[in-house]
């Protein structure tokens, strides 16, 4: 089944504005080295050149549209355009003793509030680790095979590093309770499909891919049968088992393209993408079957639950959602009186 779209996904919002701020960050502290330390830059051409490449980085990345979906790309594109131009910058400045090397704390932080992924910092330290044995080399007298250079390395990117990582671990921990949070707002707290609310969202969305694609969808109704009669015998308890059972096998019996949610009280509702109305009906037939197939044991008492169905088909039965709700809701009660024992 079908759930709601993940609510982590809120948190890209933020990562993009807070990686714009770091380059811009970055952008500022290179000009005030040309402003401030021009005799500090050995290579203005190249500084110069690695200011430009993030500028055009920063400008192509959020105009682009090739490079702003999926997010992740235009956070990948991001950081690798801050290791560059910090890369370059540093060359330009002294290679591996330019006091610009701590500035790859930048990229490490960013990616770490993009991903939230502790080994994503992992894999990106040792890029940088790669590239500080490129500066080393590239450095006159500077020896790094000596212990020297690893430890100034280490001393470089350690601090960095462990800062990255605590905040990946809070940005994965805030995601993990944002999505608890939006499972429980989306979804039935007693039997664990989705809500009325997040369903129509779903149906809305799905309705519109129908139009542009010229595909059909089957909603289903699903009504279940005597539930008040259980609560009055049985009590409350026994009527929660029951809706429980029915969802699971609801659940068992649909694809898993497929969204199902409970509408409320004894009622359920499907969506059945791209299922014209011979599978939508199969399907419902299926519902039927599973429900009744299976038993609910209350205080040493076996209760076999029925349903009630009804179907109907975009476009075959009407153009519009709400109205094919209504439709497939009036098609279950006819179910309900022709399956009811005359009096």
């Amino acid at each position: 089944m079908r759930s709601a779209q993940p609510a982590a996904a809120q948190t890209q919002g933020f990562a993009a504005r807070a990686l714009l701020c770091l380059e811009l960050l970055t952008l500022a502290i290179g000009a005030l080295q040309f402003a401030f330390v021009p005799e500090s830059v050995e290579r203005p051409m190249l500084a110069a050149t690695a200011l430009g490449l993030l500028t055009v980085s920063i400008l192509f990345s959020r105009t682009v549209p090739a490079f702003q979906r999926p997010i992740a790309r235009q956070h990948c594109i991001d950081i690798a355009a801050l290791i560059v131009c910090i890369t370059l910058f540093a060359v330009a400045t002294g290679s591996a003793h330019s006091f610009l090397v701590p500035l790859y704390l930048i990229p490490l932080v960013g990616a770490s509030l993009a991903f939230g992924r502790w080994w994503v910092v992992l894999l990106l330290t040792t890029v940088i680790a790669a590239v500080g044995f490129l500066l080393g080399a590239l450095t006159p007298q500077m020896d790094i095979a000596g212990p020297e250079f690893g430890v100034q390395l280490l001393s470089v990117l350690a601090p960095g590093a462990a800062v990255a990582l605590i905040i990946a671990a809070l940005i994965e921990q805030m995601n993990s309770a944002v999505q608890r949070i939006s499972d429980l707002a989306s979804t039935d707290a007693l039997t664990g499909l989705l809500n009325l609310r997040s369903f129509e969202e779903i149906l809305q969305q799905e309705h519109r891919k129908a139009e542009r694609f010229g595909r059909p969808y089957t909603i289903v109704v699903v009504d279940v049968d005597n539930l008040a009669h259980v609560n009055e015998t049985m009590g409350h308890e026994a009527g929660s088992q029951i809706l429980g059972a029915v969802a699971a096998a609801i659940t068992r019996s649909i694809r898993t393209s497929d969204v199902a949610a409970r509408l409320g009280g004894d009622e359920f509702v499907v969506l059945l993408t791209e299922a014209d109305s011979a599978m939508g009906g199969a399907i419902a037939t299926r519902i039927r079957n599973n429900v009744y197939a299976g038993t609910v044991s209350v205080a040493n008492r076996l209760i076999r639950a029925n349903v009630n169905v009804g179907t109907a088909n975009f476009p075959e039965d009407h153009l519009y959602p709400k109205e094919l709700m209504i439709l497939a809701d009036q098609n279950m009660q006819q179910d309900r009186a022709l399956r009811r024992p005359p009096e």
